[in-house]
């Protein structure tokens, strides 16, 4: 087994796949994937709804086919799956469990791109016993696409982001429809015509509406929600706990990156660098959860970048300007921004807590470097583009992000 490269990639989604594309296209060619699954591919090889290929291949496709367009392109990259990295260590040293046991592996630059799951059942404090039949939409996708199994017959779905009217389809698809959708909010998380989908579906939506309980010793029986000040129980044979993605940040927070304390997502710049510069990070372990289409694009930039610096490398004392923002709004990705390079514009990805429809203002000092309306909803992607970084003032010490 090899010990030694160039650049390698965490992580075989849509964003690690497209950087190894673009590094091999540049000439970089000593370069490995390591996935953690036993197939390359992501999130997106068990995804059946057609939402993929619009932004790469100009064309709607499946996930499935998605990844095996992308990986196709990626050429000759190994990916070498059933390799855990269980370590990251300074100066592009990182530690791999495999077959082999544990090994080190050495490399120039490592670009981290170890994706998003969703938040099960007990972050989200919910009470009960642990009956079978709690799943996520990634699990239910597993079992009906994968395995050709079929979980539930009678489930509820929590959430109504996009990724849950992913679940009703995928369900659907089994033949098997849902008893209902519950949302806390006063109003669908996802494109408001998505509702349709559901009453198309024969699928009742409840907004305002708190899960509260899931009944049940063996499976899941029941749960119990409560809506307008009363407990009301729905029947059910399994729960599907959809959204709220967040970032796999376990590597990062045992690793000597800088983070940020509340999530534990990587500090990186505009270029994708992390504050040790033989590190990057990309896709939705900064920013959950874009398309993969987006992750792809990203990481194609981010390929980019790294072939650069493997030629010129970058300053290890780059000055990084942080970005903070104000109690609306969620993160950014980037989270800093190198301000000793020349660079005349640049697009910030930012996320809300809540719905709202304002001027997003991007600030240095007094200086204004971005200013447009917008109409935020929570779990979607803003993109703020043209941030014009030329007016960064000399003295600035940080990029200040606000809706008012």
């Amino acid at each position: 087994m090899k010990l030694n490269y160039d650049v390698v990639i965490i992580g075989s989604g849509p964003s690690g796949i497209a950087a190894a594309t673009a590094l091999k296209q540049q000439g970089v060619h000593d370069i490995v994937i390591l996935e953690r699954e036993a197939q390359a591919g992501g999130v997106p090889r068990h995804c059946q709804h057609p939402t993929f290929g619009l932004l790469t291949f100009k064309r709607p496709m499946k996930g499935s086919h998605f990844v095996e367009h992308i990986l196709k392109i990626r050429g000759d990259v190994p990916v070498l799956t059933g390799m855990t990295v269980v370590g990251i260590y300074p100066d592009g040293k990182i530690q791999v469990s495999c077959d082999a046991g544990l090994v080190n592996i050495q490399a120039k630059r490592i670009i981290i791109a170890t994706g998003v799951r969703e938040t099960p059942r007990h972050p989200r404090l919910v009470s009960g016993l642990r009956p079978q039949g709690v799943l996520t939409t990634g699990a239910l996708q597993q079992f009906i696409y994968l395995n050709r199994q079929t979980p539930c017959r009678n489930p509820v779905i929590i959430g109504t982001e996009i990724v849950s009217f992913s679940a009703l389809w995928t369900l659907r698809n089994a033949g098997v429809k849902a008893k209902a959708m519950i949302e806390q909010g006063a109003r669908i998380t996802a494109n408001r015509p998505l509702i349709m989908a559901a009453k198309l579906f024969g699928v009742p939506v409840y907004c305002q509406t708190k899960l509260v309980e899931i009944g049940g010793l063996n499976r899941v029986e029941y749960v119990m929600v409560e809506r307008n000040g009363q407990r009301e129980k729905i029947e059910c044979d399994s729960v599907i706990f959809t959204g709220e993605f967040t970032g796999e940040y376990t590597l990062i927070k045992g690793s000597h990156l800088d983070y940020r304390a509340d999530t534990g997502c990587p500090v990186v710049d505009n270029q994708g660098r992390c504050s040790d510069a033989a590190y990057y990070a990309i896709g939705n372990l900064l920013h959950p959860a874009d398309m993969g289409d987006q992750c792809y694009q990203e990481g194609m930039k981010v390929g980019l970048a790294v072939a650069k610096d493997l030629q010129c490398p970058a300053p290890k004392a780059s000055l990084r300007l942080p970005i903070v923002f104000d109690e609306k709004i969620q993160f950014t990705a980037p989270s800093c921004i190198a301000a000793d390079e020349n660079l005349s514009t640049l697009d910030l990805n930012i996320r809300v807590k809540q719905a709202i429809t304002g001027t997003v203002v991007v600030k240095s000092g007094n200086q204004v470097l971005y200013q447009k309306k917008h109409r935020c909803l929570p779990g979607r992607r803003i993109m703020l583009k043209g941030v014009n970084s030329r007016l960064i003032s000399g003295n600035a010490t940080e990029i200040n992000v606000s809706i008012v």
